[in-house]
């Protein structure tokens, strides 16, 4: 019995740990449960449990191990090592990579850093015989054993670049003191560096040589550097660097104010009155962009004609470069002219078309404009991330720049892909704003064709499990790889200017990044469309509601139940703080209406010693979930669609330097990552339009003609009929865009059937009044409205969206039409009467076959031709003798209930519109004597009848 007790009260304990003891990161969570320990045993003052090791410092280059390093790495080990000190007697991260930006290296100089430190790792025993502290369930503390040691001493040796890439002819290695950490252990006599066949000497005697080490690599690619060092007690070890070198092409760049080589790459600044200053910056800056021109074939010559610019879109670290000729290009990452390739038959074994070829080869100019990395008055600017206004003032002067150099007067076209989109309507939207203020040419923008090509009007959606993943990474368990991620792309301007919900919303509703969502969509609101020229949309999300994902379903997991073996990746003691590591990554609620929130995001870190187990960080909350709204969910909106869901997984899941940043691999060796769905919405269609009809994402709007309703301020749009991927370009896509560029105006394309506009107007029209009609389209469509009426009509007046049209005297037709052609499409026919109802044309009707009673409900009804029209006239009825009732004037037929006992009865009724009343029609009817028998009354059934002629 007491056996059983026992084991209750362990259960009881167990769960009860399973909670967090504070609300704080994984550091306080640890610091917290070791709280009660003595700390004098940690002679190096850094004891590694206290930091979720992401580096896998403890593992890393033990034993015989040999490792590879690399910037990315060695930095989350110089952070990890120092938020584990107690002592903090070194550099913080943040102050780690002020000096190496302080250091402004150039691009081809490599510095080399270096930790050679001990530190202390917990060894408290994998059994209650071994245990080296004792633990109290009921409050989640560690405490000492008298005599027992719980930390074990150790030490770490990580060399690294300390750089992502160099580039280069030739490629220059030095050390700096500033990144060298050494506290306690045996210490670096020598180090060697082995590379491209060469060793240089970095450390000499105890002592960093101070020279630079130079060499010049035959191809570009990632390098490993060795790395061979001799200890102080004459040990030695071999650990690895890697490095990714590229080298420059012959394709030169220079920097021109307004003009230049037209074979070079080409800059260009904002004028003097284009600089902006972002809503977080004491100071406008002038902006940068860089362009080259692919001159037209036809003519064969280096002169400006035609002109047609595609903008870049958003581009952390301006990775995507203009072409493959450009400097520092990497084909890891597409260029924009090859983005511009499409399968021309469907068939992706074939060679692909370039756009951009084939609009040259029609005589067109093409200019591509990428946004660089740049300094302005002492500011880095990434233009890849920046503020849409300023790269937009900055596309203004390159507008500028072109109408002074071109010859002739062609107007000029301009496609604007995803984010580019943005930046090219806010340019031509403001030089229109500003020509109409000051009629100054120099704000005229001489475009007739813009194109938007699935550009986020309403914004973008990243997903928010996503972007709360990786927050958790880098908030609760300081990972400076998903911190940098952070840094580089979700708290850049251009993100949060664009972003439906960004990752800083503490609510379970979609809400964009303070001071920057709303604020920056109001003003693309309030500066509008460009108006003087055509604008078309060509889009990558379905119009005929197809989701991309389902509602609440998990997209992403990684889950690791690490075994024994996989923890001894972390070396040859167990870490108490994680035995697993869980992310569950899920798609936003599509529920419109509702109060049941759903986790977007469930991930943690569990803890246990001998038998009892806690989490040492678990997310939850509202900003963990999401909630209905009538929106919908942007997750799996139409739109169209890219994968950081699937990009995430990658990051964790494979040991490979070369992705922009990893989060676990070096921690978690045998992740278990599954990636359920790889896709998201990340331009919903109707942010892609700028819809203004309902806000309901998932709405089927491909049964219309948007433009014509004027539920888009497009004049045209292509829309696929199944979701794309984003900026995806098709043999049918093309097709349209380029028959817009050549000036031939395409219809909507929906891949649906359109429904025609309806015509909207009364049922008759007058001899001697006007009538109006109108169609259901919107403002945008009324010079393609065509208006016919029939022969015995006549429009008087016609404005394109309404016409007041009269009847013709000399008619004796009593019946017209009107019909519209709107696009070439003829619209459904309308049918009218003329003029005011004849008295002839009206005949009575009984419901039921009896004769009329007296002292009881009859009803009778009008016809008029024979079709019972209750909505078209107004119906007025005489009955003598008798009492009415439902004799509203819509109603073509009463109620009535004659008083004598038998008669004929002349009961009359006319009808009437707008144009007038008709003559009484009247009729007798014979009414028979009631006996009170139960029949022929109200709710009873009929007496037997006879049919009464008329």
């Amino acid at each position: 019995m007491k056996k059983i007790t026992f084991w209750v009260f362990i259960l009881f304990a167990t769960l009860q740990l399973q909670a967090q003891l504070t609300n704080g990161n994984f550091t306080t969570e640890v610091d917290e449960r070791l709280k009660n320990l003595n700390k004098t045993p940690i002679t190096s003052n850094i004891l590694i449990d206290r930091v979720f090791q992401a580096a896998g410092i403890p593992a890393f280059n033990q034993g015989t191990r040999k490792d590879t390093s690399s910037y990315v790495h060695f930095k989350q080990a110089w952070s990890e090592l120092n938020r584990a000190s107690y002592a903090k007697n070194f550099a913080t991260i943040e102050q780690f990579k002020q000096q190496i930006k302080n250091n402004n290296y150039a691009k081809n100089i490599v510095p080399i850093g270096i930790i050679n430190t001990e530190f202390h790792q917990n060894n408290f025993g994998e059994t209650s015989s071994e245990a080296t502290v004792s633990f109290n369930p009921t409050t989640g503390l560690f405490s000492d054993i008298s005599e027992k040691n719980p930390f074990l001493k150790k030490q770490t040796t990580i060399i690294a670049p300390l750089v992502k890439k160099a580039v280069g002819n030739t490629i220059v290695f030095k050390v700096d003191p500033l990144f060298k950490l050494h506290k306690q252990g045996k210490t670096i006599k020598t180090l060697q560096l082995f590379t491209n066949n060469t060793n240089f000497t970095l450390i000499a005697t105890h002592n960093l040589k101070t020279n630079s080490f130079s060499t010049a690599y035959a191809n570009s690619g990632v390098k490993v550097l060795k790395f061979t060092i001799v200890f102080s007690d004459n040990s030695t070890k071999v650990t690895y660097g890697r490095l990714k070198v590229e080298i420059p092409t012959s394709y030169s760049q220079t920097s021109y104010g307004h003009g230049g080589n037209p074979f070079e790459l080409k800059t260009i600044d904002a004028d003097s009155d284009l600089w902006y200053q972002g809503y977080d910056e004491t100071q406008a800056y002038k902006g940068r962009n860089e362009y080259r021109i692919y001159y037209d074939k036809i003519n064969d010559d280096e002169i400006v004609n035609k002109p047609l610019y595609i903008l870049d879109g958003f581009d952390p670290e301006d990775k995507r470069k203009i072409d493959p000729q450009s400097p520092d290009y990497n084909e890891e990452n597409k260029s924009i002219v090859e983005l511009m390739k499409y399968d021309h038959d469907n068939n992706p074994d074939n060679p692909k078309i370039n756009l951009i070829d084939s609009l040259t080869h029609k005589g067109f100019d093409v200019i591509v404009v990428n946004h660089p990395i740049y300094k302005s008055g002492g500011k880095s600017i990434d233009g890849g991330t920046d503020y849409i206004q300023r790269n937009a003032y900055t596309f203004i002067s390159l507008l500028r720049y072109i109408k002074e150099i071109q010859q002739g007067t062609e107007k000029a076209v301009v496609i604007g892909p995803s984010m580019g989109g943005l930046i090219s309507r806010y340019a031509l939207a403001y030089m229109e704003k500003k020509h109409n203020e000051t009629g100054l040419e120099k704000w005229n923008h001489n475009t007739r064709l813009w194109v938007s090509f699935d550009s986020p009007h309403q914004g973008a959606n990243i997903p928010m499990g996503v972007q709360k993943g990786i927050q958790y990474f880098a908030k609760e368990l300081e990972v400076e790889s998903a911190q940098e991620f952070i840094d580089l792309q979700l708290d850049q301007p251009a993100t949060r200017q664009m972003l439906v919900n960004h990752y800083t919303n503490t609510t379970s509703k979609p809400k964009g990044a303070p001071n920057f969502r709303n604020r920056f969509q109001a003003e693309l609101d309030n500066l509008g469309m460009p108006q003087n020229l055509r604008k078309t949309a060509l889009i990558n999300g379905s119009v005929m509601g197809a989701l991309n994902g389902v509602s609440k379903a998990k997209y992403l997991e990684i889950d690791d139940e690490l075994t024994h073996a996989s923890l001894l990746l972390l070396g040859p003691i167990l870490n108490v703080f994680y035995d697993k590591f869980l992310a569950k990554m899920y798609h936003s609620t599509n529920q419109k209406i509702g109060s049941e929130k759903s986790f977007i995001l469930d991930a943690g870190i569990r803890g246990s010693f001998l038998w009892w187990s806690w989490w040492t960080t678990r997310t939850s909350g509202d900003e963990y979930k999401s909630q209905p709204t009538l929106k919908g969910s942007y997750d799996i909106a139409p739109g169209g669609y890219t994968n950081a869901q699937q990009q995430l997984a990658l990051a964790s899941d494979t040991p490979n330097t070369d992705f922009t940043w990893y989060l676990l691999n070096w921690t978690f060796h045998d992740l278990n990552t599954k990636v359920y769905d790889p896709t998201h919405s990340f331009i919903p269609t109707k942010s892609a339009l700028a819809y203004t009809g309902s806000n309901m994402l998932d709405e089927v709007i491909g049964n219309r003609d948007r433009a014509c309703t004027g539920e888009t301020p497009f004049d045209s749009y292509y829309a696929p009929q199944n979701n794309e991927q984003h900026i995806f370009l098709t043999s049918e896509n093309v097709a349209w865009l380029t028959k817009e560029i050549e000036g031939e105006e395409q219809p909507v394309k929906t891949y649906a059937p359109l429904s025609s506009p309806t015509i909207i107007g009364y049922d008759y029209v007058c001899y001697d009044q006007l009538t109006d009609f109108h169609t259901s389209l919107g403002s945008s469509c009324v010079n393609e409205v065509v208006w016919l009426v029939s022969s015995n009509l006549e429009i008087i007046t016609n404005n394109g969206a309404k016409i007041a049209i009269r009847a013709k005297y000399n008619t004796t037709t009593k019946t017209g039409w009107i019909k519209t052609i709107v696009k070439g499409v003829t619209a459904i026919t309308k049918h009218v009467e003329i003029g005011k109802p004849e008295a002839s044309r009206i005949t009575f009707n009984r419901f039921r076959n009896y004769n009329f009673q007296s002292q009881t409900w009859n009803l009778l009804g009008a016809y008029y031709d024979w079709n019972l029209m209750i909505d078209k006239y107004t119906w007025e009825w005489l009955v003598p003798n008798s009492m009415t009732r439902h004799t509203s004037p819509q109603h073509s037929y009463i109620n009535f209930r004659p008083i004598h006992s038998s008669a004929q009865i002349y009961i009359r009724t006319r009808a009437s519109n707008n144009c007038g009343c008709s003559d009484w029609k009247g009729q007798w009817f014979n009414v028979i004597y009631n006996n009170s028998t139960p029949c022929g009354g109200v709710n009873q059934p009929p007496c037997k009848s006879d049919i009464i002629e008329y």
